[in-house]
């Protein structure tokens, strides 16, 4: 409690001190400053800027944050959000699907892992089968359900991020 408050006094003193453009490093956070943190660092895994374990590690940080100075800190090594947008769009003659979404980062993880979990199932079944006489059930059979709901997941994510067409 006592380092918080040290924190607390240093941030302050630092925004008194410094120039207008620093004064802001020791405004307290709002909800919305957190909020807007969290999602640049979402969209940072997105583009391979952090891993998993940094994304969680700077999330848990992004929500303890008392001031905007804290919050700036946790995204000082990132790129410009609207630099990395326009660097990462496709080019106007580029090759991929029109009209589509790109996949989200997660969603690639969740559906990298889906598919491993059910190609070690079925290897798994297919070697049982063969080397028990009786028939045995389909054992990957309860991956199905998981797969269902990742596919509507994928393409209600795909949905929400395709810019509606003109016409």
């Amino acid at each position: 409690m006592d380092e918080r408050r040290e924190v607390r006094t240093s941030d302050r003193e630092r925004g008194v001190r410094a120039a207008d453009g620093d004064r802001e490093r020791g405004v307290r956070a709002s909800d919305g400053d957190r909020e807007a943190a969290a999602e640049r660092l979402r969209v940072a895994v997105e583009e391979g800027c952090l891993d998993m374990g940094e994304f969680d590690e700077r999330i848990g940080l992004a929500f303890q944050s008392v001031t905007r100075g804290d919050l700036a800190e946790l995204l000082a090594d990132l790129p410009d959000a609207s630099l990395s947008a326009s660097a990462s769009a496709p080019a106007p003659g580029s090759v991929g699907p029109p009209g589509r979404a790109p996949l989200p980062g997660l969603l690639k993880v969740l559906w990298g892992v889906w598919s491993v979990a059910l190609v070690v199932s079925v290897v798994s079944w297919v070697v049982e089968l063969v080397s028990d006489p009786c028939p045995v059930d389909f054992s990957p059979g309860g991956l199905v359900g998981p797969g269902i709901v990742l596919l509507i997941v994928t393409v209600v994510a795909r949905r929400r991020a395709t810019p509606p067409t003109a016409g």
